[in-house]
């Protein structure tokens, strides 16, 4: 794909020459950034136009798509290869000097411009071909060299404001050739259009380009005010069937549309993924006898993608919908159009549904205009929507607004419509049928679209079971659903989604993901840019929600907060992922499980990236044109030998139990992220010569604790460090200003404030104490415990967890401190007190809480006013507590409460009957008259739900 090779090539150049560890000395001389720069530039042009025309905004020509992909695709990928081989030659003399290095270093700058001069004359004979890719060059180029480089220019006399309106109007105008495009206007008056057009920008470009030269001829002279006051730009610039499961969906939207809603025009929009059944649930509402009638009167469009679509066409259709055809005069113009719509809803109440919105530019589209007809209808009125994109819909933020986001169907609301569409009984069901009953429930994944599909297919088969089996084949390795579709919600993702979209198929099919892991590798490969004030992690998180947004992830978990904690892509959707990534030479997926025969080494020239994991897929693959950036392994491998020269990515599954390393590790220089499961004597080494190393996981645990090296802190990008419970390594003898997250087993001497100041702006603190000094050398189990220091002083911590083994002669301080920002604490085998509560309770900022086996006191009722103002879940595992005493001015904001192994406590505090936003409670291992206490709660509050998962035996 070209998006994935230009993102990773940008990314190269952007940490390899630009960034603070950039490792050559171009770096330092200022011609040589310049050039850099420029390149730079012309590789975030060619983004542009990449996006303008994948996202219908360009010429609309396919084969030409496809030609200009591919020759953008191939120079990116070679470029970058040409460029880090010769870097890592480089880089791999450690910096010797002499004939050889400058040889070296002579070699790489050539290499540059090599790939400078192919992407400027790209751009060249790009733009002399469409007006539209002009104008898009001429806009990127005023952004960055105006908006970027010249920041005392567009500062001045107003030279913002005309720079701003410059470009506004230049987009205006790109907008109005695309209209023109789609219009039924002369063919050659368009032609001259678009020929004047592209004049104008390529003139533009030249005129800026001669200015910009002179500003920087004029630098740190006494003609720079002259040349910024050129820089004005006066010469050119002027100011089916039977429904199945869906009958609660229609139940409330049914609901929502009786209650009348709160103003002239409400809104309903249905969201969900592709095939969920978002067109069903709306038409069986539309024709409802109830729904009929409550109405005075009801019309329905369907939505066209937004290069297709056409005001006259939708209010036609719409009446259409309502008015007899020929009622509806042919060749009427679009203001004759309103009026007839004007006539049928005015002074009515009506139901309006807008079926296929794909986007934000289609619904702001669609709704002005209808406004514009409907505006006079009766109170009550409503716009009811289907859209696989969940996005603000209120425009004017005046509108009652309902969001009903579709689920998909469970394991037997999904045999019952396979059942539905076979017409045959579910209690006495065929053995052929009960066979395959629980693959088809699994392959359907619960989405209506593919059980209907998979139901039909089987209709036409004699024998089922072999029936079944092509078909399941073809439904794991291509996807039944309409690849059209799918395309179109691909095509429309702006360039940095459409490349984390793709990289889903790293993973294995319906594999949950964690998302913080997810984050930290989009962060690896470079698909994120840093902004201002605004932390990496934030960013990605904020594109992991947009492709949430649109309907193309599943949420599996949530954390406490509401935020997603892991998350997976449905399989119908991962098989159209992997085949686009597999067919653009990005992706090779990999089962070498299935094939006894085939290797891994076999595909090293192959992709991007190379995943090894179980699968059907058929296989992609243009040997001999690619070098892997990123190995993933999901499945055990005794042949994973694979030379990752340039590696960026080493990942190792959690669940895989290495005994080597499977690949050669002396030339890595490039690593960004390693993720394994055992550490090795070789890694030393390569932790030390990679500098751009952000993340870092060795997830062994179990026993005997091994020492690792100091080394481990010596990349100074290090972001995450996260050990397993097997590993020890001693604190740094540096400040590690970039490390966001520490995972570590830690003596008890080193929880000292000397070591944690160490790392000034750390936000997630895992601690695990641990002492591997025999008892009998620090005075036996009867000395005085080690002491802790407060923790206060981490003013940037959010997450603190600290977990004390067994037979450990540590505590925690009285009344230990901890910083006002923490959001999560969890305290595991710490022996805290009454008072050390109060001081957490008054925490301004603590949601959750876990206390596992943290507390010893029989009596816990002592808690100052107001205690956790803002805490959402509490876990409490108390085997000693008998009395609980909470007040009703505690706990305002819980949610969730879960109750550990509290063996000795009987009641729970009466006060959890009066805090308001109580969903659940969870109990395990607790006492019987616990958990009839918290079923009279139960009945009494009505909230969601008490679960019981351990209860303590009957008495």
């Amino acid at each position: 794909m070209a998006c994935v090779a230009l993102t990773s090539l940008i990314e190269t150049i952007e940490i390899e020459f630009l960034g603070q560890t950039a490792r050559v000395s171009l770096s330092l001389h200022d011609h040589d950034r310049a050039e850099i720069k420029s390149f730079l530039v012309n590789l975030s042009t060619l983004q542009a136009l990449l996006q303008m025309e994948s996202s219908g905004d360009g010429d609309g020509d396919a084969l030409k798509l496809r030609d200009l992909e591919m020759e953008i695709r191939e120079f990116a990928l070679k470029a970058e290869d040409d460029i880090e081989l010769q870097l890592s030659n480089f880089i791999l003399l450690g910096g010797e000097y002499g004939e050889k290095a400058a040889g070296c270093h002579e070699l790489l700058h050539q290499t540059l411009q090599e790939a400078a001069k192919k992407a400027t004359d790209l751009l060249e004979s790009l733009k002399l071909g469409s007006a539209s890719v002009a104008l898009t060059i001429l806009i990127k180029k005023i952004d960055h060299y105006f908006w970027q480089h010249f920041p005392t220019v567009y500062g001045c006399d107003g030279t913002a404001m005309t720079m701003s309106y410059f470009s506004h109007k230049l987009s205006t105008l790109r907008g109005c050739l695309m209209q023109e495009r789609n219009s039924n206007n002369s063919g050659a008056a368009i032609k001259i259009l678009e020929t004047k057009i592209m004049n104008f920008a390529l003139k533009t470009e030249d005129d800026l380009q001669i200015q910009q030269k002179n500003f920087l001829l004029a630098k740190h002279t006494v003609h720079q005010e002259k040349a910024s006051q050129k820089l004005t730009l006066h010469g050119f610039l002027k100011p089916e069937g039977r429904m199945v499961g869906r009958h609660h969906d229609c139940t409330v939207i049914k609901k929502q549309l009786f209650s009348g809603g709160s103003g002239l025009i409400n809104i309903i929009s249905i969201v969900g993924m592709v095939g969920i059944g978002k067109t069903t649930v709306a038409r069986n509402v539309y024709e409802d006898p109830s729904v009929a009638s409550y109405f005075d009167v009801r019309g329905w469009v369907t939505i066209p993608p937004p290069q297709h679509y056409n005001k006259s066409r939708m209010l036609s259709q719409l009446l259409q919908s309502i008015t007899p055809v020929e009622v509806i005069k042919k060749g009427s113009t679009p203001h004759e159009l309103e009026m007839q719509v004007r006539k049928c809803f005015g002074g009515k109440k009506y139901l309006i549904v807008l079926d296929n919105i794909t986007s934000k530019q289609t619904w702001y589209q669609a709704w002005n205009e209808i406004l514009g007809c409907v505006s006079n209808g009766l109170v009550g009125s409503y716009i009811l929507l289907t859209t696989r994109h969940y996005f603000n819909l209120d425009v004017q933020r005046k509108r009652y607004i309902h969001i009903h986001k579709m689920t998909l169907l469970d394991q037997k609301e999904s045999w019952e419509l396979f059942c539905n569409i076979l017409s045959i009984d579910e209690e006495h069901l065929a053995p052929k049928f009960e066979k395959i009953r629980n693959h088809v429930v699994e392959k359907c994944d619960g989405l209506p679209q593919l059980i209907v599909e998979v139901a039909k297919r089987l209709s036409k088969c004699n024998n089922i079971q072999q029936g079944w089996k092509k078909i399941e084949k073809e439904l794991e390795s291509l996807g039944l659903l309409d690849r059209n579709a799918l395309s179109v919600s691909y095509n429309m993702l702006p360039h940095h989604l459409k490349v984390c979209f793709l990289y889903f198929g790293v993973f294995p099919k319906r594999k949950k993901i964690f998302v913080k892991m997810l984050i930290r590798l989009w962060i690896a490969e470079g698909f994120v840019k840093p902004l201002k004030r605004k932390e990496l992690e934030d960013q990605v998180y904020d594109y992991l929600q947009e492709l949430t947004d649109r309907s193309l992830l599943l949420i599996e978990d949530r954390s406490c907060n509401g935020k997603i904690k892991t998350c997976r892509m449905h399989s119908a959707l991962h098989s159209f992922c992997v085949g686009e990534a597999q067919k653009g030479g990005i992706l090779c997926a990999v089962n070498t499980q299935q094939h006894s025969g085939l290797s891994l080494n076999a595909f090293t020239n192959s992709c991007r990236w190379l995943s090894s994991y179980s699968h059907s897929f058929d296989y992609y693959v243009l040997f001999g044109t690619n070098i892997p950036r990123s190995i993933f392994f999901f499945l055990e491998n005794h042949e994973m030998f694979v030379p990752p020269k340039l590696l960026r990515v080493l990942a190792f599954d959690t669940s895989i139990s290495l005994q080597r390393v499977p690949v050669q590790l002396g030339g890595l220089v490039f690593l960004r992220y390693l993720s394994i499961t055992q550490w090795f004597e070789d890694l030393d080494h390569v932790v030390s010569n990679n500098p751009n190393l952000e993340t870092l996981v060795v997830s062994g645990n179990g026993a005997p604790t091994v020492h690792l090296p100091s080394s481990i802190w010596k990349p100074p990008n290090l972001r995450h460090l996260e050990l397993g419970n097997s590993y020890m390594v001693d604190p740094p003898s540096v400040d590690k200003k970039n490390l966001q997250t520490l995972s570590w087993v830690v003596r008890p001497i080193h929880c000292r404030q000397k070591v944690y100041s160490k790392f000034p702006n750390i936000k997630n603190l895992k601690i695990f104490l641990k002492d591997d000094i025999d008892p009998s050398h620090i005075g036996g189990c009867c000395s005085n415990p080690i002491i802790l220091d407060h923790f206060d002083y981490l003013e940037g911590l959010e997450k603190l967890s600290i977990s004390d083994s067994i037979g450990l002669n540590a505590a925690l301080p009285e009344e230990c401190m901890y910083p006002s920002g923490l959001k999560k604490l969890k305290l595991s085998g710490t022996n805290i007190s009454e008072g050390d509560l109060n001081v957490i309770a008054k925490l301004p900022q603590l949601e959750v809480l876990k206390l596992e086996n943290a507390f010893h006191g029989a009596v816990w009722n002592s808690l100052s006013k107001g205690g956790f103002p803002v805490l959402i879940f509490f876990l409490l595992e108390a085997k000693e507590l008998k009395q609980w005493v909470v007040g009703q001015e505690h706990f305002r904001m819980l949610r969730h409460l879960v109750l550990r192994s509290c063996n000795c406590l009987e009641q729970i505090p009466e006060c959890f009957e009066r805090i308001p936003l109580l969903e659940s409670i969870g109990l395990e291992g607790c006492h019987s008259f616990l958990v009839a206490s918290s079923k009279q709660l139960q009945q009494k509050r009505r909230f969601k739900d008490v679960k019981d998962q351990n209860p303590w035996p009957r008495i």
